[in-house]
């Protein structure tokens, strides 16, 4: 999160304070790290230092900018945690004045490498308004980033701003405001793209009125919600979306009648080779790329019949991270919304992470390279209610990753399909991507019965 030292601005102090709020039962640790703007933060921070939050209780960290410069804070410790910041603006008495919220920036908040965010709403109604714009680098290399600042009427204000932020860093921007100059202004809508992923924002300080104001990223209409007219409409035919899954992400768009809606895999040709509980595509079966990275095949098992252990075999070449973050790579599922596991990729950590459904999740170190060959192996066993990953390179297995099953069993109600699928079909909540450039090849699945 974006952090900066108390300063004085006319008559008013604007501070910032972070607030750690702990709802379980037993203390709970966080680690933060200050990186100062401008800085490299895969090379330089500060010490982390610890604290702990008591059960049911709130911390307030203070001295978030130790080096008396502004930056940006990183915090981890136990997921329950939750994060806010504010910006407050003090009188001489020491008397709060105002409050505004400051960004807390996770991976579902990033903008994409390539993508813009919008900023929308921004104005000078007295001369007195300052404007502060901050721009955080989330990846792992030094971003490429433009802002472009628009009037009101769609007319371009001036030349782009053209800037490098450090990998892992906050940068704070030349304002794409400066050819107003002190003319007063409103609704101006500023556009910041990067070639990483990041995170912008923009103050608006009007020390006269003793205010500040925190603008984020706008909100656009590309959204998978449905609007209230076509529920109206649709009615509801109990079959659901089934387009969950991997790590909270998911594509396909299954209605669930067992249409596989990605074409035959790209250059994959032929079909499966299918016979009672059992599943196998030798050779090519999904080349990941844009557009047309996301494959899912239906298992031919018997409705009503007990499972015990289904396992799911394939080659992986791993081409290039697709992101830092999360690629999503396979997950077995069952048409009425039930996950029994995703199997996702951290780039920027080679984290593996396997989304067992229900707000489960398992996270390992792996053995991730890019440009690299695996076969990975994914046992899913009703019996000792345990998904296991299995990765090999050659005959030698070099890495296991296990967790809870957390769904009741491995039976096929009537009327509904298991399916596996591979990839995602697009980006999903800014943080979960396809796997392009990626390739699948060689699947077996087998279904042992009880």
């Amino acid at each position: 999160m974006p952090v900066a030292p108390p300063q004085r601005i006319g008559d008013v102090v604007y501070r910032t304070q972070v607030v750690v709020g702990n709802p379980g039962s037993a203390a709970l640790r966080l680690t933060t790290a200050f990186i100062a703007s401008g800085r490299d933060g895969t090379r330089t921070a500060t010490t982390p230092s610890t604290a702990s939050v008591p059960a049911y209780g709130t911390l307030v960290l203070t001295n978030v900018t130790p080096t008396g410069r502004e930056g940006m804070l990183e915090i981890s410790g136990a997921p329950q945690l939750a994060v806010s910041a504010r910006l407050e603006t003090v009188s001489r008495s020491g008397r709060i004045l105002s409050s505004a919220p400051l960004p807390v920036v996770g991976s579902r908040d990033l903008v994409p490498g390539g993508g813009t965010a919008e900023f929308q709403g921004l104005g000078r109604t007295a001369a007195s308004v300052q404007h502060r714009f901050g721009l955080i680098n989330l990846g792992a290399q030094e971003a490429a980033c433009t802002a472009t600042a628009y009037r009101a009427a769609g007319t371009q204000l001036g030349s782009p701003v053209r800037f490098t932020a450090p990998a892992r860093s906050h940068t704070g921007l030349t304002t794409p405001l400066a050819a107003f100059g002190s003319a007063l202004f409103s609704e101006a809508r500023v556009e910041v793209s990067c070639n990483q992923p990041f995170y912008a924002y923009a103050l608006q300080l009007s020390p006269d009125r003793a205010s500040a104001v925190s603008v984020g990223p706008s909100a656009t209409l590309d959204s998978e919600l449905a609007a209230a007219q076509e529920l109206r409409g649709r009615g509801d035919d109990g079959g659901g979306d089934d387009r969950g899954g991997l790590g909270g992400g998911g594509e396909g768009g299954d209605d669930g009648n067992g249409d596989d809606n990605g074409d035959d895999g790209n250059d994959a040709t032929g079909e499966p080779v299918v016979s009672q509980d059992q599943l196998s595509f030798p050779g090519l079966f999904l080349n990941a790329r844009q557009g047309n990275s996301y494959r899912q095949l239906d298992l031919p098992l018997a409705s009503g019949v007990r499972y015990k252990r289904i396992t799911v075999d394939f080659d992986l070449y791993l081409n290039q991270w697709a992101s830092p973050l999360f690629n999503c790579i396979t997950s077995l599922r069952r048409s009425d919304k039930v996950l029994y596991y995703g199997l996702i990729l951290r780039g920027d950590r080679a984290k593996t992470v396997l989304d067992l459904g229900r707000d489960e999740l398992a996270r390992g170190d792996g053995p991730w390279k890019q440009r690299t060959n695996y076969h990975v192996r994914m046992v899913t066993d009703a019996q000792s209610r345990r998904v296991t990953l299995q990765v090999f390179q050659g005959d030698q297995l070099v890495h296991t990753l296990s967790g809870a099953m957390t769904s009741r069993d491995l039976t096929v109600p009537a009327g509904r399909k298991m399916r596996v699928d591979f990839g995602i079909g697009k980006v999903a909540d800014g943080a979960y991507f396809p796997p392009l450039g990626w390739r699948f090849s060689n699947l077996a699945v087998k279904a042992e019965r009880f």
